[in-house]
């Protein structure tokens, strides 16, 4: 699905447009708001695609095992794709019915009993704002005003405003991505009852 946005400055202007105020043209030293993004904009992108496993973001692959093992706990061990900024919950082969892989997350590996080639469900940094789906557009801008809110308008009650707006967005789009095809299953977690 295509976006709404094809550049950084593009999105970032979506988030002044909350803030009412005047768009810029580049990450530049030109004014308060092009230096907010210049310094903070790729970081709040990679923490907003993190936050789910927003469809357009998820990557499939297959890892070969590295050739030392772990120390201790795990028979193998992966690494990392350079692009992952995060790992959500595995199954075998990637079937919503399948059964669940344990692993750990320790530094750029991944530690597993699973053998080789183990495969790899995880939501990737995304640099082409082209690529982004529009209710995460929508959200994603409403998060960047929030951030830069107070720093460009001086005004804390506009910063928090955003950040509820920003909350909703985000729990509207990530509510929709999620009913997109089949869900992997719900985890049962053993909670002890009495103390």
């Amino acid at each position: 699905m295509s976006g709404t946005v094809n550049t950084s400055v593009e999105m970032a202007n979506l988030a002044l447009a909350h803030l009412k105020e005047a768009p810029i043209r580049d990450f530049d030293f030109s004014s308060v708001a092009s230096r907010w993004f210049r310094n903070h904009y790729a970081a709040h992108r990679d923490a907003y695609l993190a936050m789910h496993d927003w469809d357009f973001a998820t990557q499939l692959t297959r890892l070969p095992a590295e050739a030392g093992k772990p120390p201790f706990r795990w028979s193998y061990q992966y690494m990392k794709p350079a692009d992952c900024l995060r790992i959500p919950q595995q199954s075998v082969n990637g079937e919503a019915s399948g059964r669940i892989i344990s692993f750990e997350v320790v530094g750029q590996r991944i530690m597993t009993d699973h053998p080789p080639p183990f495969p790899l469900r995880y939501v990737r940094r995304v640099t082409r704002e082209a690529e982004f789906a529009p209710l995460f557009v929508h959200g994603f801008s409403l998060f960047l005003a929030a951030g830069c809110a107070h720093v460009i308008t001086g005004k804390n009650s506009r910063a928090e405003a955003l950040r509820l707006a920003a909350r909703e967005a985000f729990d509207r789009a990530g509510s929709l991505d999620a009913r997109q095809g089949t869900p992997l299953p719900m985890v049962d977690l053993e909670i002890i009852t009495d103390r």
